[in-house]
């Protein structure tokens, strides 16, 4: 995924379920931790369906909304 899969934005997220892991990067609100930049350069992957279009109620950071 392009974005985080929490409702959560990601710098929060990470702060509350990674509290020790440093933040190395400036990154989006709901920028993925995880990256695909790889998959998108060397497959030519492009999300086509934003996961929040679809989910009424979400995974905060602190549990289900």
């Amino acid at each position: 995924n392009d974005t985080i899969t929490l409702t959560t934005p990601t710098r929060e997220a990470l702060k509350r379920l990674c509290p020790a892991t440093p933040l190395t990067r400036e990154m989006g609100e709901y920028e993925a931790p995880l990256s695909n930049r790889k998959a998108r350069e060397v497959l030519g992957f492009k999300e086509k369906h934003d996961w929040r279009k679809y989910v009424e109620r979400g995974v905060s950071a602190t549990g289900w909304l």
